[in-house]
């Protein structure tokens, strides 16, 4: 069910978003660019060029840029 959500926001009329996690990071996505999903997991791009390997279980909520609004 993440999967689908986040496949939403990646549809053409993409606004940046973010992914919080269990843990309480949360990781931009600025551009479709900075993500990939896969059945199984999600991976994002962070501004550092550093990959981050997230489990959609783990995915607590799926929120609007601060940059977005």
């Amino acid at each position: 069910m993440v999967i689908e959500q986040i496949k939403e926001r990646l549809e053409p009329s993409f606004r940046a978003f973010a992914v919080r996690v269990s843990d309480g990071r949360r990781f931009a996505v600025p551009h479709r660019d900075f993500i990939a999903l896969t059945s199984r997991t999600i991976v994002i791009i962070d501004d550092k060029d550093v990959s981050h390997t997230i489990s959609p279980l783990h995915v607590v909520s799926i929120e609007d840029s601060l940059a977005a609004k």
